[in-house]
C-alpha cells in the first residue's frame, strides 16, 4: 500500500482517537457533500424545465421555419418547393399564412393570430396530440373548421360539449382601407366552425386559431402568397446544420429558422439563470473548502511531533506534504461522493416517482433532468477546488511547522 496514502488515511478514519480535529473534518465532509448534491439538484432542476419547455414548444413549433427575408409573405413564383419534396431530409411541410385577426362569438370579442395550414400539417406539428375538448378536424365535403387554443375558446366562452360546433366570425382587415373611414368595411368578416380546443401552454393557448389555408388566403384576399414554410425533418438531424444547408438550396430571398431561434430568449434566459446559479453554489463550495483548510492547519500543527519523527526516519519532506495533500483530497472525496449519491438519488426520485407534485400546474410534479456530463462536471469540480487548496495551503504549513 502507499505509505503516504496509508498515513492519510490512518488520520482520516482512526477510530482510537476522537478530537476536534476529527469533528472538524466530519464537518468538512458533510459541508462538501451538501453543497455537491445542490449543485446536482439545481442543474438537474433546470435540465428537467428546459426539457420541459422544449416538449411544450415541439408540440406546435415546427422543427425548421421558412420565412420571408423581408416583407409580410413569400410569392410561390418566388420560390421552388420542390427543393422541399426532393430533400431526403424532409419528412414533411406544409404552407403557412400568419396574420392577426378578431374573433367573436355572440357578443364576446378577443383578438388572435389566425394560423392557416393545408393538410400536410399534421404530419408537421404534434398539435393534435393537444387537442383537450372536441377534435382536430379541418375540413369535411361542406365546411371549414377552426382550431382554437384554450385560453381564446375561455375568453369567447365556446360551448365544445360533445357534437358541438360553434360558428365564431373572423374579422380580417383589408390593406389600404382605414377603419376611421371604412368602418365595418374596413375588415373582410367569414364565419367558421370551431371543432375543437387545443392546450400547449399559456402564451400559445390565448394567441393562435387554427384553419384551412384556403380560408386563411380567402380571408386575406390571397392569391399566390402565404407567410411561410413549416418543414419536419426525417429522424435526428442537426437542424443547425440543415439550417444552413437549406439556406445555401433556397437563396437570399428568404431566411432559415429552427425552433430554437424562434424561442431563443426563453432557452438563453434558462440558461443564464442556471449557470448563475451554479456559480452562486461554487462560491457556497470555496467558502466550504475553508473548513478542510482548518482541518488540515490544526492537524498539521497537532502532528507536528510525527513530522519530526518521519524527517529523522529519512521521510523526505515532498512525501510528508503528500501525506496531508492526500488527507484533504480524501475529505473532497469522500464529501463529494455522498453528495453525488444523494443529490442522484433526489433527483431520481423526482424525476420517475414524482416526491414533489404540483397543482393545479401543466405537469403532475416538477419536472428532473439528470445529466450524466453535469453531474462529472460537478463532482470534477469538487474535487478540483478542494485538492487545489490543500495543496497549497500543505507546502505552506509543511514548510513552516515541518523542521
Amino acid at each position: 500500500m502507499d505509505f503516504p496514502y496509508y498515513i492519510a488515511r490512518r488520520y482520516l478514519f482512526s477510530k482510537k482517537k476522537k478530537n476536534i480535529i476529527n469533528v472538524i473534518s466530519m464537518i468538512s465532509m458533510v459541508v462538501v457533500a451538501t453543497v455537491t448534491a445542490a449543485m446536482i439538484v439545481v442543474l438537474s432542476a433546470f435540465n428537467g424545465i428546459e426539457v420541459l419547455v422544449e416538449e411544450m414548444f415541439s408540440t406546435f413549433d415546427a422543427e425548421i421555419t421558412v420565412m420571408p427575408a423581408s416583407g409580410k409573405t413569400i410569392h410561390s413564383d418566388s420560390l421552388d418547393t420542390s427543393i422541399f419534396d426532393n430533400n431526403e431530409k424532409i419528412a414533411a411541410w406544409t404552407a403557412v399564412i400568419e396574420e392577426d385577426v378578431m374573433l367573436k362569438y355572440r357578443d364576446k370579442v378577443t383578438v388572435a393570430t389566425l394560423k392557416a395550414v393545408d393538410e400536410s400539417y399534421r404530419q408537421v406539428s404534434a398539435v393534435d396530440s393537444a387537442v383537450v375538448a372536441g377534435e382536430f378536424q379541418m375540413r369535411d365535403d361542406e365546411f371549414n373548421y377552426a382550431l382554437v387554443g384554450i385560453g381564446i375558446r375561455s375568453e369567447l366562452r365556446l360551448p365544445l360539449r360533445s357534437g358541438d360546433k360553434p360558428m365564431i366570425t373572423v374579422f380580417a382587415p383589408v390593406g389600404g382601407r382605414k377603419l376611421k373611414t371604412y368602418r365595418e368595411n374596413a375588415f373582410n368578416k367569414k364565419p367558421i366552425m370551431v371543432s375543437g380546443a387545443y392546450s400547449v401552454n399559456a402564451e400559445l393557448d390565448v394567441k393562435y386559431i387554427i384553419v384551412p389555408l384556403q380560408f386563411g388566403m380567402e380571408t386575406f384576399n390571397y392569391e399566390n402568397e402565404v407567410s411561410g414554410f413549416e418543414l419536419k425533418l426525417n429522424g435526428a438531424e442537426d437542424l443547425n446544420v440543415f439550417k444552413k444547408e437549406l439556406e445555401q438550396q433556397l437563396g437570399d430571398n428568404v431566411k432559415v429558422i429552427t425552433r430554437y431561434d424562434k424561442n431563443a430568449l426563453i432557452y438563453k434566459t434558462n440558461a443564464s439563470e442556471k449557470w448563475a446559479t451554479f456559480l452562486i453554489l461554487l462560491f457556497i463550495l470555496v467558502i466550504a473548502a475553508f473548513n478542510i483548510l482548518a482541518s488540515l492547519t490544526m492537524l498539521v500543527i497537532e502532528k507536528k511531533k510525527d513530522i519530526f519523527i518521519l524527517q529523522s526516519m529519512g521521510t523526505q519532506k515532498h512525501t510528508i506534504r503528500r501525506i496531508f495533500f492526500l488527507e484533504g483530497v480524501l475529505i473532497n472525496l469522500v464529501g463529494a461522493f455522498a453528495g453525488l449519491v444523494i443529490g442522484v438519488a433526489i433527483c431520481l426520485a423526482q424525476q420517475y416517482i414524482g416526491i414533489l407534485r404540483l397543482q393545479g400546474s401543466i405537469v403532475e410534479f416538477y419536472p428532473m433532468r439528470v445529466a450524466f456530463l453535469d453531474v462529472l462536471g460537478i463532482f470534477g469540480t469538487v474535487l478540483l477546488i478542494g485538492s487545489l487548496s490543500s495543496f497549497l495551503l500543505v507546502r505552506f504549513l509543511v514548510a513552516r511547522y515541518g523542521s
